[in-house]
């Protein structure tokens, strides 16, 4: 059995405590139910995002990944490709999810050559209506998700609800693609941006989503000579910390809070990391200590600066989307320390950060066995009690969600 704590042990009494709390969780992908029903469906779905990223980096070329994670085909030539990098990956944080999501759903604790037929045949089987309802609210017990990336307008029957990009642009196609036509002027993209994200609001979203680029000010002149570059030239190109970049920015934050939404920072690990320390907000957050921010994945790797802003400032809140999937030990260290720093109100325990919805299980069982981990080594050292462990848990996968974010 994958996910397998002693059942005499603390940890495995702090678990099924927590397994009785209706769960909100601070970050998916997830398309509508619609959309996920269009697609192929097959045992190495469970085995795409995140370990596509682990396929990848061990080897496998991009071409032949798609092929067998998104593309219908020959199962058995799918296998043949698929195993000798599975075999190469499979004790990572990322496939044991997967393989928690296997034993859960489907009766096997890791895909094989005697199974992968039978399971690939379960797996498009649970491709029907509902399949959202039976894998996010009964099976993992989650009462509302942050989702990313959606339509403002799928709730999917109040399950989801979405976020709002924010308006960015280093190039000539940006300002295409977010406006809809080149605006006139560095004050005219601001008004367009404001306005979208006011019809967002009116839509019911519950953030922006954003990275943690550098908030440092930048003047309205500073702002149009930079816009008149990228505005210029279809080939036009400026770096992401580009004055108009950072003026936009700036007026989309405050937007946000004038409308009630909570700015939602993607920090750290993802591409160039080293553009999205989380120390990177501190300019704004300086000027703004009450303003809603939840910080996404504890900053990995910059995980003391994450810990640092919602040491220090009233509004930031730090996440832990995505952690388990990183790093056990990252997780259960940052965890550790957060407990020890910040208020009871401070930490949002899960995210899935997944567009597979049968692997959001996998993953809170993660959560949930790194979190009562922790709590139980503080009650161990005698820093805190079962009851307040418990309360700890309580706030983090249910009550500091819901308030945050006024659900």
């Amino acid at each position: 059995m994958i996910y397998r704590v002693d059942t005499d042990s603390l940890e495995a009494g702090i678990i099924s405590e927590l397994e009785k709390l209706k769960i909100y969780d601070c970050h998916e992908h997830l398309p509508s139910e619609k959309e996920w029903l269009t697609q192929n469906h097959d045992a190495f779905t469970l085995f795409s995002h995140y370990c596509q990223h682990d396929l990848y980096t061990g080897g496998m070329d991009r071409e032949t990944m798609n092929s067998i994670l998104w593309q219908a085909g020959d199962l058995d030539r799918k296998w043949q490709q698929f195993e000798p990098y599975y075999n190469a990956m499979k004790d990572t944080c990322y496939c044991r999810a997967a393989h928690i999501t296997l034993e859960k759903f489907y009766g096997v604790p890791e895909l094989t050559r005697d199974n992968y037929r039978a399971v690939s045949e379960a797996v498009a089987a649970n491709a029907t209506p509902g399949v959202y309802s039976r894998f996010l609210r009964d099976a993992c017990g989650i009462e509302k998700a942050i989702n990313c990336d959606g339509q403002w307008d799928c709730t999917e029957g109040g399950l989801l609800a979405q976020t709002v990009w924010i308006a960015h642009a280093t190039n000539h196609g940006d300002l295409i693609e977010y406006f809809g036509k080149v605006p006139q002027s560095a004050a005219e993209a601001v008004f367009l941006a404001r306005e979208r994200l006011a019809a967002a609001a009116k839509a019911g979203v519950a953030g922006m989503k954003m990275f943690a680029f550098d908030t440092t000010p930048a003047t309205e002149t500073e702002a149009e000579e930079a816009f008149r570059i990228l505005a210029s030239s279809p080939d036009a190109e400026l770096p992401r910390g580009n004055a108009f970049n950072r003026y936009l920015k700036l007026a989309q934050m405050y937007a946000a809070g004038e409308l009630g939404l909570a700015c939602c920072v993607h920090t750290g690990y993802w591409n160039d990391y080293r553009e999205l320390n989380p120390a990177g907000l501190l300019p704004f957050i300086r000027q703004n200590h009450f303003h809603r921010i939840d910080l996404y994945h504890v900053g990995y790797p910059y995980v003391r600066e994450a810990i640092m802003l919602g040491k220090v400032w009233p509004g930031v809140r730090v996440n832990m989307a995505w952690t388990y999937l990183i790093s056990r030990k990252f997780a259960f260290d940052a965890l550790d320390e957060m407990l020890e720093m910040l208020p009871d109100n401070k930490i949002f325990g899960f995210g899935g950060d997944y567009y597979v919805p049968d692997k959001v299980y996998g993953h809170l069982c993660m959560a949930r066995e790194c979190i009562a981990s922790v709590l139980a080594e503080k009650i161990r050292r005698r820093e805190m009690t079962l009851e307040r462990a418990v309360h700890h848990g309580t706030r983090m996968l249910r009550d500091n969600p819901r308030e945050f974010y006024n659900f």
